[in-house]
């Protein structure tokens, strides 16, 4: 049994040690990096919304909308003398289809202009950077796979290499995307080891790598075990002589 415990522990470290040096470099790498510029907190000016101001109740928006339509908060973004206000909005995803309403009256959101967007994400912008590109994506890349397009990209030259993902009809940021988050993303994907999509935390490859770490672990607990476990004392019997 020893020596299949040995065997065994063997041919575990030799298939999991680079995986298991990635988990721990990527664990440190992770617990590292202020999750707060990983998410571009520090280059975002965040504008909260009075919801008193709503006049429209959502059961009114989702009337016009099938019964798996799902309805969101949201806000719509104003530059006006200098300052940014924030007007209430309901989005409406309703078969992956996009539809956002004016809280105020129900109204159908248009579109803004690209100047708009141009406006609205240089007033949200904090940092010391210039706005060098504005593009309008119908395919969105990885870094934000997860959201619906289209989506405004507005890349900033700074020392961050800063991306502000704007919403084309509410002129709210909805993502930050900065070298550290990308940093932060690769290192996510290595650590959950879902190279295609770095988000599904219950892959097979993930749940098959920790198994066998697991049963690493506890055949070395067994080694360990029997190299230092108490041995018994054996004792020479006394004679009594007659």
């Amino acid at each position: 049994m020893l020596k299949l415990f040995r065997s065994l522990h063997n041919w575990l470290g030799l298939l999991l040690v680079i995986q298991i040096t990635l988990w721990f470099l990527s664990g440190l790498v992770m617990a590292v990096l202020p999750i707060e510029q990983v998410r571009g907190e520090h280059l975002r000016q965040l504008v909260s919304t009075n919801w008193q101001q709503a006049q429209v109740s959502p059961q009114q928006v989702l009337q016009q909308h099938s019964a798996q339509a799902i309805l969101n908060l949201s806000q719509r973004l104003i530059w006006q003398n200098n300052t940014l206000i924030a007007t209430p909005v309901y989005l409406v995803n309703d078969s992956g289809k996009m539809h956002r309403y004016n809280a105020q009256t129900g109204a159908p959101l248009p579109e803004l202009t690209e100047q708009d967007i141009r406006q609205l994400g240089q007033a949200q912008y904090q940092g010391d950077g210039q706005l060098s590109s504005t593009l309008l994506l119908q395919q969105l890349p990885q870094e934000v796979q997860q959201l619906h397009a289209p989506l405004w990209q507005l890349q900033f030259s700074d020392s961050d290499n800063s991306r502000f993902y704007l919403d084309p009809a509410t002129g709210a940021v909805m993502r930050v995307r900065t070298d550290n988050w990308r940093w932060f993303d690769f290192f996510w994907m290595l650590h959950i080891m879902d190279y295609q999509d770095r988000s599904n935390f219950n892959n097979p490859l993930l749940i098959t790598f920790s198994a066998s770490a697991l049963l690493f672990t506890f055949s070395g607990i067994m080694l360990l075990w029997q190299r230092f476990r108490p041995r018994k004392r054996h004792t020479n019997p006394v004679t009594v002589g007659n």
